[in-house]
């Protein structure tokens, strides 16, 4: 991972990947760091599996892959740089996920944030998606229900959701 966007991108998906149907996403940038939160209310984490979401050696995805990387490479970018990581879960509720990473030499950059909650909109149309993103005392939402009916597969339409964050994030500077 290579930005905190490619993190974003990552966790998030494995919201999708527990048939998560509804996915909020908060994204706050300041001065001196970011704090992201995912909450999903997909299948969830049991007690034991969640204790070993930080092992690189450890996946629930074994059919896809052998090793789960997204999660212990985002801690070590956050304890790097004096942040932490925590997850929780509990089984057919869902699963939330607070990360902070502070600003500094190892931090990672924050990449394509508009080009990552586009895709994920874009991506997964059965989930209902909530994101708020700040950076320092400025806002904006975005909620998939304005979208709803939309044809996710149209090059416009999906033209039409990467501008729209592309003109936020370009709002909040």
């Amino acid at each position: 991972m290579k930005t905190i966007a490619d993190h974003v991108l990552d966790i998030a998906q494995n919201s999708v990947n527990a048939n998560a149907k509804c996915v909020e996403l908060f994204f706050l940038e300041n001065d001196d760091d970011f704090f992201i939160k995912i909450k999903d209310n997909g299948c969830g984490i049991d007690k034991d599996k969640l204790s070993k979401v930080f092992d690189p050696f450890f996946t629930t995805h074994e059919k896809i892959r052998r090793v789960g990387l997204g999660l212990p490479f985002l801690k070590q970018n956050a304890e790097l740089t004096g942040g932490y990581v925590h997850v929780s879960s509990q089984p057919q509720e869902g699963t939330i996920l607070e990360a902070k990473l502070f600003k500094m030499v190892d931090c990672p950059p924050v990449g394509d944030l508009k080009g990552t909650f586009a895709t994920l909109v874009t991506s997964s149309p059965n989930v209902s998606w909530k994101i708020c993103r700040c950076l320092k005392n400025k806002c904006y939402d975005f909620s998939s229900e304005v979208i709803k009916g939309a044809d996710l597969t149209s090059p416009s339409v999906i033209k039409a959701i990467f501008e729209y964050f592309k003109s936020m994030e370009y709002a909040l500077r």
